[in-house]
């Protein structure tokens, strides 16, 4: 079930960075950042609210906001290279990131993870990823 819904993610991605692209062309890459924020953040507080329940009080970290500014930064930087390379390329080069990204977090036990041992069909995947992605570039 866990892959099935990295797909579907992988998809959502997809169509969402077409439409962010869209967006700003017709605004700009700053205002179509804020208005796709302001609207996750809406849905989000609206779902929260249903859902909520009393949790346990956990000791608030400011690294823990990292992630909303990496989110805005991957939306602006997105929005800057999706008109001159296209979606498909822009997709690719962030797959072909993240993958590395995650084998070394994996690998080392970067921020805060476990160490989890990486096979050799995974650097050979990732081998293939940047063959193809060199094809695609030329």
């Amino acid at each position: 079930m866990a892959k099935i819904l990295a797909y579907v993610t992988g998809l959502i991605l997809s169509i969402m960075v077409t439409f962010n692209g869209l967006l700003s062309s017709f605004t700009s890459t700053y205002l179509s950042n804020v208005i796709y924020h302001a609207i996750g953040l809406f849905f989000f507080g609206l779902l929260m609210l249903m859902l909520s329940r009393k949790t346990s009080k956990i000791k608030f970290r400011w690294i823990y906001l990292v992630p909303g500014f990496l989110g805005s930064l991957t939306i602006i930087l997105n929005n800057v290279v999706l008109n001159a390379i296209g979606v498909t390329m822009m997709i690719t080069f962030t797959l072909v990131g993240q993958v590395i990204t995650s084998l070394m977090i994996d690998r080392w036990g970067l921020l805060g993870k476990e160490s989890v041992k990486i096979h050799t069909k995974q650097w050979f995947g990732v081998g293939i990823m940047i063959l193809g992605l060199a094809i695609m570039v030329l």
